[in-house]
């Protein structure tokens, strides 16, 4: 009986394994350099250390006086109703509410910075409004610090390039956390209802919120009292911000740059001419979230 030889197939099952581990370290070699490299050639620990930088960088840029919430005292991340002024001189009529989301803005003017806690729990829609606008580079367009009473307030948010003013219409209210009505213009302490660094709009009525703004200069026991425009949405944080506060000029009062006139001319020359002493916003840009 003839006997039929089955070749040998170690040569072949060889071949298959010294492919199979070819194949196996050229798919490690391009996972590495996909996960490591980006098509300019840069690695991702050299893009992380380039990112880390121009943060850094980026944080030196920033003018005010606060680079991140961290930075915040507990007072000014967490306000709250106290018989004792805090380091800033201030006190809070009442508890404003607690535990929501931060974000800290910092905007430059022509008299100084001034860092922003927006508090967006305070009035959500409000605070978004605020921080979009901060977002495009509304400010940028310089804006008039244009009724800027002393121990009242200013008001601001026409932009300096008329046609942007058109890109903001007039949004819901908030409801409004500061009690209401002339019995509650101070509580036990003497304390005023709309401190002073509070934020809010400017309006004429029910939803009329829209791009304009007020800061307090100074406490007032009036505001907040009930118009649904002047919940605030966030207050100036920082000695160096009160600073600024206090040197934004008031000496034109309730006789600065008419509405009209910077709805049609913007921040102009003319303006300028007219007004020569104005403050300005020149730029606001959000430094940190949480």
């Amino acid at each position: 009986m003839v006997q039929v030889q089955r070749p040998k197939t170690t040569g072949g099952l060889s071949i298959c394994k010294k492919a199979f581990k070819i194949l196996a370290i050229v798919g490690f070699i391009i996972i590495y350099i996909a996960f490591y490299f980006d098509p300019s050639g840069t690695s991702t620990q050299e893009k992380s250390l380039s990112n880390k930088k121009s943060n850094d960088k980026q944080q030196k840029d920033i003018s005010c006086e606060y680079k991140s919430l961290s930075d915040l005292k507990p007072y000014e991340l967490y306000p709250k109703k106290s018989e004792l002024l805090d380091a800033n001189g201030r006190r809070h009529m009442v508890d404003p509410p607690k535990d929501g989301k931060i974000t800290l803005v910092c905007c430059d003017t022509t008299v100084g910075s001034l860092s922003v806690a927006i508090h967006h729990n305070w009035a959500p829609i409000g605070a978004q409004r605020f921080l979009e606008m901060v977002q495009n580079e509304y400010f940028s367009s310089k804006v008039a610090l244009m009724r800027c009473v002393r121990n009242f307030i200013c008001q601001f948010g026409l932009a300096g390039d008329p046609k942007l003013n058109k890109s903001y219409k007039s949004i819901p209210d908030d409801p409004n956390w500061l009690p209401e009505g002339p019995s509650f213009r101070t509580n036990e302490y003497g304390t005023y209802r709309f401190a002073q660094g509070y934020m809010a709009y400017a309006g004429s009525g029910k939803n009329s919120r829209d791009k304009q703004l007020i800061v307090a200069l100074g406490n007032n026991q009036r505001l907040g009292g009930g118009s649904p425009w002047e919940v605030p949405f966030g207050e100036i944080v920082g000695i160096n911000s009160y600073e600024t506060l206090g040197n934004i000029y008031t000496g034109y009062g309730e006789n600065g740059p008419k509405q009209g006139l910077l709805m049609r001319k913007g921040s102009s020359s003319e303006v300028a001419e007219q007004f020569p002493e104005l403050d300005y916003v020149t730029s606001c840009v959000v430094v940190d979230t949480a």
